[in-house]
């Protein structure tokens, strides 16, 4: 069941325009539905995080002596 954000009453699932959004009717707003949210945010973590890392890639740090030392 999702729950609306601002006050935590059962949200209502209403279809309009070929889309399905949430509405409360005690905040009289359509809301997002963010456990939809963070699954799909979890979802861009975990493929970001299987990305290849190359170490040729990687700026290496490199400290120059003072000149005229």
């Amino acid at each position: 069941m999702n729950s609306c954000p601002c006050c935590s009453s059962q949200l209502l699932r209403h279809a309009r325009h070929n889309r399905v959004y949430w509405f409360c009717s005690r905040c009289w707003q359509e809301m997002p539905d963010l456990s939809e949210m963070i699954l799909s945010n979890n979802l861009r973590t975990h493929k970001r995080d299987g990305l290849v890392k190359l170490p040729a890639l990687t700026p290496k740090v490199r400290i120059l002596d003072s000149v005229g030392a």
